[in-house]
C-alpha cells in the first residue's frame, strides 16, 4: 500500500475510534468519582451520539468527499438528529449508583419538595396525579436513569434536589469503571501506533497547510 493511502486509513481509524475512546474515558472517570454523577438526559444522549456519528459519517464523507462544506453540513445533520432523537420529557441519568441508591434519593428529593408519594415498584406516584418518577437500571453501563413525567416547573425542583441527595451518598468505583478506563486508554494508544511510523508525511501535510 502506498504510504498515502496508509496514513489515509490511519486517519479514518483515528477519525473513528477516538471518540469512541474518549466517550468510554468519560464513563469511566463518571464512575470513579466518590459520589454518584448526575447528568441531564440531553447530554447523556449528546455524548453518546457525539462518539456514534464518526461510525455513519466518515464513511459517508469518504464517498462524497472530504471538504469543509461536506464536515459542517454533517456536524449540523448530526446536531440536528441530537435535538430530535434527544428523550423527551425530565430525565437524568445517575453514574455510578445502584438502583436502591437512586430510589432512596428520589425519595429523599419528593420529601425536600413536601410531597406525599406512593411507590409502586420502580415507580413513585405522587399523590393528587401531579407527577410521576420512574426509576430504571442500565446494568452494563452502571447507570439509573431517573425520570419525571408532570410539571415543568416541579420537575426542575426535583432535578434540584436529586442532585442534592446524590450528593451525599458515598460511592466506591466499581470493576466496570476501571475496565472502561483500560479499555479507552488502549483505544486512543493503537490509532498513534499505527500513525507512528508515518510522522514525517504528517509533518509535511501539516506545514503544507500553515504555509
Amino acid at each position: 500500500m502506498p504510504a498515502g493511502g496508509h496514513l489515509d486509513v490511519c486517519i479514518r481509524v483515528a477519525t473513528v475510534v477516538v471518540p469512541v475512546a474518549l466517550y468510554f474515558l468519560v464513563l469511566g472517570l463518571l464512575n470513579t468519582r466518590r459520589t454518584p454523577q448526575v447528568l441531564g438526559g440531553r447530554l447523556d444522549f449528546a455524548l453518546l451520539m457525539g462518539a456514534m456519528s464518526p461510525l455513519f459519517v466518515v464513511p459517508v464523507l469518504h464517498a462524497v468527499g472530504f471538504s469543509a462544506a461536506h464536515l459542517a453540513a454533517a456536524c449540523g445533520v448530526v446536531a440536528c438528529g441530537i435535538l430530535v432523537l434527544a428523550p423527551p420529557g425530565q430525565l437524568w441519568v445517575v453514574y455510578n449508583a445502584s438502583p436502591l441508591e437512586a430510589e432512596h434519593a428520589v425519595a429523599s428529593a419528593l420529601n425536600a419538595l413536601g410531597c406525599t408519594w406512593k411507590k409502586t415498584g420502580h415507580a413513585f406516584q405522587i399523590d393528587g396525579g401531579s407527577g410521576t418518577v420512574l426509576v430504571t437500571h442500565f446494568p452494563l453501563l452502571r447507570n439509573v436513569s431517573v425520570r419525571f413525567s408532570g410539571d415543568e416547573g416541579r420537575g426542575a425542583n426535583f432535578g434540584r434536589e436529586l442532585g442534592h441527595a446524590l450528593a451525599r451518598v458515598s460511592a466506591e468505583p466499581s470493576a466496570m469503571a476501571v475496565a472502561l478506563l483500560v479499555v479507552a486508554m488502549v483505544m486512543l494508544v493503537a490509532p498513534l501506533a499505527l500513525m507512528a511510523n508515518e510522522a514525517g508525511q504528517i509533518v509535511r501535510l501539516l506545514t503544507d497547510l500553515l504555509n
